[in-house]
């Protein structure tokens, strides 16, 4: 049996003690002994590989607890907009790709990650700036957020936005040239371009380029010392294709899977499915689905009105829903009675009400047996009093910490205004009353880095200087807790994962500097030097 010691390092254990270490001694890919550095070493024998830390920093390896890897593997073969700061170098890049690799008959050209806050004036591309560069080949570009996309005249006639009796899918929205129009001005919101119908129209990659960039995004994720990531959107042909990958060894970290509102109770039922049980590092754990979209985008939904209305709307504008309470209740109630985990996508106050309201009503109708630990996802304008009613139903709120960092200032000046942005995703407040949150990064949204969403946690600062909310900083133990241990037990994992204790995989991160001991400015540099799944090595710097 192969032993390996860690020994001459602090050893942050996160366990119930939050004590600090030593040496830890790992054997078959499980924990075997946590303590003093001779007690450890004690237990070696001459086939125990034997390392010294240095005085480096070991954690328990990160645990995503909500994304969409499978989106970060696709997004690996799209265009690239993030670093565009305005719409003239985002038709550059389209422009350049069209020059060097033009697409085969039959496909899109795709991108990701454009961000319309970082532009002058703050505007969406429009087809009035994609079809200079091509009328011809479909062009559809994706928002930072995931929530909204651009559309050419090509891609809009293949979604079907043409004339003027085109249907939009119920959530979502196409914005037109002037009010009163029907004419598509190629922004698409929400279920506009991300139903299910929509989807399946727009072409993907193959399932061997799927694979090879799904390689590439474990070793990203692996990177920012991730051993648990997350898929929030499984449907059918991506749930076959993880467990394609699974059962051929190439998912080197654990991947859990919630399947969309559409495919969930279907795919759960399906006799390979691994529910709480891992097929080669993948299991399906539950269904997910979505109440509303996103504040940058200002489609999340909102109690009261945006600070800014997006153009052309009302000063009363609040974003909007994207299911009735009724098929709300429905899926929860499915959820509730198949013992499967739910998992809810809620920005805005509003869709928050719906949520807590539609959970309540699901647990009349189901009145489920067991613990199901449904999840908000984002919550990210929650108020007190609904964080009192998450507490009574045991819902765990997962917060997306770097809204701050990337968007509190807009937030602040444009979204919700000086009062409500102080108060975004409030951790703190959940702290006070014992309930269990976990912090995320929704990537491809943003990079899945868990050290700076316990930057962020703990500095609540923007890019300007603005300190949004100082009463809802936590800890650094808090926030390290969140990215480990509480991640764990979203999962159900947490007898087996998030703590370094005997017994547990050792999934390890080891880091150049120790949270605890850096100042809170500078713990966004804290730097990953490397991830071990299981005692395997899956990253080294």
């Amino acid at each position: 049996m192969s032993k390996t010691a860690y020994f001459h390092g602090n050893i942050i254990t996160v366990d119930p003690d939050n004590r600090v270490a030593d040496g830890l001694l790992v054997r078959d890919g499980r924990i075997l002994a946590v303590g003093g550095r001779e007690e450890v070493l004690s237990l070696a024998d001459g086939d125990t590989e034997l390392i010294d830390l240095e005085e480096k920093t070991m954690l328990p390896g990160f645990i995503d607890p909500h994304g969409h890897i499978t989106a970060v593997a696709q997004t690996m073969l799209f265009l690239d907009f993030s670093g565009c700061g305005s719409i003239g170098e985002l038709q550059e890049v389209i422009r350049q790709k069209l020059r060097d690799d033009p697409p085969k008959e039959g496909e899109w050209v795709l991108g990701f990650g454009y961000d319309n806050t970082r532009f002058p004036g703050q505007a969406h591309p429009t087809k009035f700036e994609l079809d200079p560069i091509s009328r011809r080949i479909p062009i559809l570009i994706t928002h930072a957020s995931g929530h909204l996309a651009a559309a050419n005249t090509a891609a809009l006639e293949k979604l079907g936005y043409t004339g003027e009796g085109y249907t939009v899918p119920e959530g979502g929205a196409v914005r037109t040239v002037s009010p009163g129009s029907r004419e598509p001005n190629g922004v698409l919101e929400e279920n506009a371009c991300l139903a299910p119908e929509k989807k399946k129209l727009i072409p993907g990659p193959s399932p061997e380029r799927f694979l090879e960039a799904l390689g590439k995004a474990q070793e990203l994720y692996a990177s920012y010392g991730v051993t648990t990531a997350q898929d929030a959107s499984i449907d059918r042909n991506l749930h076959s294709l993880l467990l394609a990958a699974a059962e051929a060894g190439k998912l080197t970290l654990d991947i859990v899977g919630h399947a969309v509102q559409q495919d969930a109770f279907a795919l759960l039922k399906d006799e390979r499915t691994p529910k709480r049980g891992y097929t080669g590092h993948y299991k399906l754990l539950g269904g997910k689905t979505w109440l509303d979209g996103s504040p940058q985008g200002k489609t999340a939904w909102l109690t009261r009105p945006y600070a800014v209305p997006p153009e052309g709307e009302s000063p009363y504008y609040r974003g909007y829903g994207t299911q009735s309470d009724r098929d709300v209740t429905g899926f929860m109630a499915g959820c509730l009675e198949r013992n499967i985990q739910l998992n809810a996508h809620a920005n805005g106050d509003a869709a928050a009400d719906q949520f807590l309201r539609c959970l309540k009503a699901a647990m009349e109708r189901a009145k489920p047996s067991k613990e199901t630990r449904p999840v908000m996802v984002h919550a990210q304008t929650v108020r007190e009093d609904q964080l009192d009613e998450m507490k009574a139903l045991g819902v765990i709120p997962t917060f997306f910490l770097d809204h701050i960092w990337y968007w509190g200032d807009y937030h602040f000046e444009s979204v919700l205004g000086p009062e409500r942005a102080r108060r975004i995703s409030p951790a703190a407040s959940a702290l006070k009353r014992g309930i269990v949150f976990t912090l995320h990064q929704d990537p491809p949204v943003k990079m899945p880095d868990p050290i700076l969403a316990i930057h962020n946690a703990v500095n609540r600062k923007t890019q300007k200087g603005r300190v949004l909310g100082e009463d809802q900083r936590i800890s650094v133990m808090d926030a390290i807790r969140a990215v480990t241990i509480n991640g764990a037990f979203q999962y159900f994992e947490e007898d087996l994962k998030g703590s370094l204790e005997p017994g547990k995989y050792a999934d390890l991160v080891i880091l150049d500097q120790n949270p605890l001991d850096t100042e809170p400015g500078q713990l966004k540099n804290i730097r990953v030097l490397e991830t071990i799944k299981e005692g395997k090595q899956v990253f080294k710097k």
